[in-house]
């Protein structure tokens, strides 16, 4: 018979913390091993519990910010991350991501969405998120988040062109791809989407 999957909670949200572990704890396979409402706390349990996966909430109370909190447990060796955020701003979830979490994951989630994802992510999948985050998310390059975090700061064509060594067209260009992947019509609308998103305001370590 496999072994249990054994899985830490940390999020400060009692009922959505109660919900999770009483939900996660009928799953099949399934073994809560330990809950914490405290960052620092949750990683002082994660050594020495060693759990399989790491539900985690971004914003919790503890010493630390979510960029130092995430690096932290992201270290712990064996353990996967999913993180389980009510934050929805694309920027937001493109830098998490980009450390190394396995999935992302809004609070809007049922409780089975998340024991799937949690079973997706012990077979070995990474990247996964909420469908309402990839529709925007996957469409979008790397090279095409830069220009989107440049025009959230209020940068010009021009501005874009001389910091990524490029030419005004291409910057031109890259912005009427924009348009098109995210169903805008004009370079106001495109600005508007990245500040609605957090491209330029994004900071992980507050």
């Amino acid at each position: 018979m496999p072994e249990s999957i054994k899985i830490l909670v940390v999020e400060d949200h009692h009922a959505t913390l109660d919900g999770l572990e009483m939900g996660l704890s009928r799953e099949p396979g399934f073994q809560i091993v330990g809950t914490s409402s405290n960052s620092d706390d949750g990683l002082v349990l994660a050594k020495k519990l060693a759990p399989d996966i790491i539900v985690l909430d971004l914003h919790l109370p503890g010493s630390k910010a979510p960029k130092s909190m995430i690096k932290d447990y992201c270290q712990l060796k064996g353990a996967k991350l999913v993180i389980f955020s009510g934050e929805n701003r694309v920027a937001f979830v493109q830098s998490v991501l980009s450390m190394g979490v396995a999935a992302y994951l809004l609070k809007s989630e049922r409780v089975s969405t998340v024991a799937a994802t949690i079973r997706k992510v012990t077979s070995g999948e990474t990247a996964i998120m909420s469908s309402e985050l990839s529709v925007d998310y996957k469409k979008i390059t790397r090279s095409e988040h830069e220009v989107l975090a440049m025009l959230g700061k209020g940068l010009k064509y021009q501005d874009i062109a001389d910091q990524r060594f490029t030419s005004v067209a291409t910057a031109r260009k890259q912005c009427e791809t924009l348009l098109l992947k995210l169903d805008l019509e004009t370079r106001e609308q495109l600005i508007a989407w990245a500040v609605r998103n957090g491209y330029g305001s994004v900071d992980l370590d507050s």
